[in-house]
Order: C-alpha cells, then structure tokens, then sequence
C-alpha cells in the first residue's frame, strides 16, 4: 500500500514537472519568437533601402529553396523530436542508435543538396529567374552561394529537433536568437560597406557555418549519446523508417501546397513582384512566429502523454494550446488585415503600401487560419496518425493548383495571397474535424465554439471597428491612436475568452518570467 501511494506521488509530480515545463517551454518560445519578429522587421527595410526590391526578391529566393528542398529531409526532423520525447530511458540511449543514424542521413543529404544546386545554378538561374534586370552571371553566382548557404543550414533542423525533443526551448531559443541575430544584424553592417547582393550572400554563408557549428556543440553536450563520425544501424533505421516515410510523404505534399504561391509569383510574374510578395510575407512572419513557438512547445508535450497513455492530460493540453494559439495570432492577424496600408506606410514606405498591402492583407489572414489549425496537425502526427494530414493535402493538391494559377494571372501578387488564404481555410473545415473525431474524442462544434468563433467575432469587432472610424478621419497619427485602440479593445476581450485554468497559466508564467 505504501509502495502504491508512493508511486502514485511520484506520478504526481511527475505530471505537475512535465507541466510547468511545457508552460516554460512556451514563454520561452514566445521570447524567442518576439526577438526574431522584431529584428526581421527592423532590418527588412534596410535590406530594401540597400538591395532595391528586386534584389531583395531574389534574397526570398533563399526561403523558398529552403522549403522546396525540404522534401529530402525524409521526415526525419520531426521524427527525431518524437523519438527523443517518447524515450524515458537515462540519457535517451534507447534512441541513441536511431538519432546517430539520423545523423548521418542527415549530413549526407545537406552534401547532396549543395552540389545538386551548385551544378544546377545555370539551369536555375535560365529556367525560374528569366524575368528580371539583374545580369546572368550574378543570377547564377548568388544561386551557387545560395547552395553553400543551404548545406551548412542543413544539419542544423537536425540539432534543433533533438533539443526541442529534450524540451529544452530556453537553450533552442537561446541559440536561435543569438546566430539569427548575428545574421541580420552583421548583413546590415555588410550593406553599410559593401551595398551589394553578392557581398550580402556571402555573409549568410560565413554565418550558416558559424550557426552550424554552435548548434553541434550545444547538442553534444546536452546529449554525450551522440557521436562525432557517421554511424549507420540498419535495425534503427528500420524502426524509424515507417513513421519517418509518413511525415516525409506529409512534408512533400505540404512543400507544393505551402510553397506554390511564392513559386507561381517567381514563375508567372517578376522578380520585382516577387519583391513586393516578400515584403508582405515578411510583414506578416510574425504571426508564423508566433505559431512556432506554441507548436514547437506542444509536440513533444504532445507526444509524451499520448506515449504515456495519459489521453485526459493530452485534451487538456490540446485545447489549451489551441486558445492560446488564437488569442495571440488574432492581434497581429487583425491589426494587419485592417490598418496593413498603414503599417507598410510607416514600415517601408507609401509606394510599398499601395503595391503590397491588399496582398498582405490575404497573407495576414493565410497566416491566421493556418496558425489555428497547427494544433490539430501537430497532435495528429504526435499520436502517430500522420495518415490524417496526408488525406487532406492529397485532396488539396488537386483543386489548389489550378485556382493558384487561374487567381495569380488574374490578380498578380494579390491572387496568389488569396489563395494561399482560401488553401488554409479549407484546412479548418478538413482537417480539424477528422482530428477532433479521430484524436481528441471532441465534436468539431466543440472547437468552433471554443476556439474560434469568438476570438474571429472579437478581432473583427475591435479592428473593424477602428477602421471604421479612422475612414472618418484625415489619415495621420490619428489613424495610429485608432489602431492602438484596437489593440487593446481585442487584449481586453479576446482575453476573457480564454478558458479560467488558461488564464492562471498565463499569469502564473509572467510572474515567472518577471521575477527571474
């Protein structure tokens, strides 16, 4: 009996620790995401002021063969961090021949990646970039450097998702932060003496290296299991290969339909539209950031109580976090649908605004209805249903590509926006009703009603609301004090919606985060 009522404490505090940790997990994510967000906006305009928008379109380049690349990292990434949270072993040495196989998977794919790009430049550079001023042989020298650039980035989702797996996101944001800072921060400095694209690429590269390397050394340390020399285990493999296959089937599908917007801009349009697009992309990131670092904290919390058969304690988290999520991607969401013409204005400038803002506006919303929908995504792959996604986006495939075509030639950058918005809106009445059903055990009605609905009819309110008026209005710092007035009418409201256990979460992890 004492043997009992101790395990029983010790289970406990078991889920009370895994708990405060997931909190934390999240406040740090938000920390992380903040910083990143408010750097990327300070030196987007200075990268235009420098490069032109052109140039600052092929920059973009970078971001879109990152992900169209992603298909070759064979769901590994995501599957180390499900392996490394679902391991209760010492030291995860479990896994330990799973995640040195991975790692050198890992390490070969980044060298594949860089010599199929650096001897493909030219075709590149003749096939998707014909359409714009900048000369040939510095089309194909930037893509070459581009290849060195994305190579060295590589391994780095490796290490990531091996310490998101050990749910350490202080150390993860910490390190983010600090080589994501050294980037942009340094590639202004490069643009101040060297105002050139080419320089501008160069710095990226020497900074990947140097990203690289600081995350090897931090995960070597966090995890000794790890070896420096490629190591290979058939039977690892094999264990992994199965829900790896999955994701990496998930990871091809979402590439075409995540990544077709930018590429049918790229393809069908200029570069400098491309430019415009990336200006609003960018002015938009912030909320994927946000997304990010609620998702990032989720799926290992995920997937440690569905591994442990606690399915009460994976409900609770589910529905917490998907409250969360829309509370806080609603302000951003809202503020840039509404006032986007407004914040570009004073963000770049007014010629920029009336170029990008209605496009901003769609991505705004895209952003939203994608960032809302994560949760379910990311609990289906956790409990090891990646099935459920694959179905939705196979169906996708077949009706988003001719209405991205047909949208993008009819309506330019703000046609492609659109349907980047309509793809992610179908996700809502797809997606989550199969999770809700399959995984959480709950009615879609339950998710709309708790989770959706009132946060959209807030946001809407708030912000419409103070359109409204400042269309009555001169345009000037009046329409500025109207937007903030929007801001905090949605905080206010927005913030009683969230369910009573949420709230004291939320309170109990700022006093935190203050008293630290």
């Amino acid at each position: 009996m004492v043997a009992a009522a101790t395990q029983y404490v010790t289970h406990l505090s078991r889920k009370a620790q895994t708990l405060t940790q997931l909190k934390s997990n999240i406040v740090f994510n938000f920390l992380g995401a903040a910083w990143l967000g408010i750097l990327t906006l300070a030196v987007t305009p200075i990268q235009v002021y420098f490069l032109g928008v052109e140039a600052f379109g092929f920059v973009g380049l970078i971001t879109i063969l990152q992900v169209l690349l992603g298909s070759l990292d064979l769901g590994i990434a995501a599957t180390v961090t499900k392996v490394v949270s679902s391991d209760h072993s010492r030291q995860r040495s479990e896994s330990a021949g799973a995640l040195n196989t991975a790692s050198t998977v890992y390490w070969g794919i980044a060298l594949l990646i860089s010599v199929l790009l650096w001897t493909n430049s030219s075709r590149i550079a003749a096939f998707w970039l014909s359409n714009t001023s900048l000369d040939y042989a510095t089309v194909m020298l930037g893509i070459q450097i581009i290849a060195v650039y994305l190579g060295l980035r590589w391994p780095v989702a490796f290490y990531s998702g091996v310490i998101s797996g050990l749910q350490r996101m202080d150390v993860l944001n910490v390190v983010k932060a600090s080589v994501h800072s050294l980037r942009l921060v340094g590639g202004v400095v490069v643009l101040f003496f060297l105002p050139n694209l080419l320089a501008f690429l160069v710095w990226f590269a020497i900074s990947s290296a140097i990203e690289l390397l600081v995350y090897a050394i931090v995960t070597y340390r966090m995890l000794p299991t790890l070896r420096l020399w490629p190591y290979f285990s058939p039977a690892s493999f094999k264990d992994i290969w199965r829900y790896s296959l999955a994701m990496n089937l998930i990871a091809l599908t979402a590439l075409v339909l995540s990544q077709a917007d930018r590429l049918a801009v790229t393809k069908l349009l200029s570069l400098e539209y491309l430019g415009y697009y990336s200006i609003a992309y960018n002015a938009s990131i912030v909320i994927s950031l946000v997304q990010s670092a609620i998702n990032n904290a989720s799926f290992p919390a995920f997937s440690h109580s569905s591994s442990s058969g606690q399915h009460a304690e994976l409900l609770s988290r589910y529905n917490k976090a998907s409250q969360l999520m829309v509370f806080v991607v609603g302000l951003p969401c809202f503020a840039l649908i509404f006032f986007g013409h407004e914040v570009l204005s004073v963000w770049i400038n007014a010629k920029v605004a009336d170029e990008a803002a209605l496009t901003m506006a769609w991505l705004a919303l895209g952003f939203f209805f994608n960032a809302v929908v994560s949760n379910a995504y990311m609990a289906a792959v956790a409990c090891g249903q990646p099935n459920l996604p694959l179905k939705v986006n196979l169906f996708a495939l077949v009706i988003y590509a001719p209405v991205l075509y047909w949208l993008t030639r009819l309506y330019d950058i703000s046609g492609a926006a659109a349907a980047y918005a309509g793809l992610n809106a179908y996700y809502i009445f797809s997606l989550v009703p199969l999770v809700q059903y399959r995984v959480i055990g709950q009615g879609f009605g339950v998710w709309l009603r708790e989770n959706l609905l009132p946060f959209a009819l807030v946001g809407i309110g708030a912000f419409g609301g103070a359109k409204t008026l400042s269309l009555m209005m001169q345009p000037g710092w009046r329409t500025l004090v109207l937007l903030a007035l929007g801001v905090a009418a949605y905080t206010v409201a927005a913030w009683y919606l969230l369910s009573v256990s949420l709230r004291i979460d939320v309170t109990d992890s700022l006093k935190r985060v203050i008293s630290r």
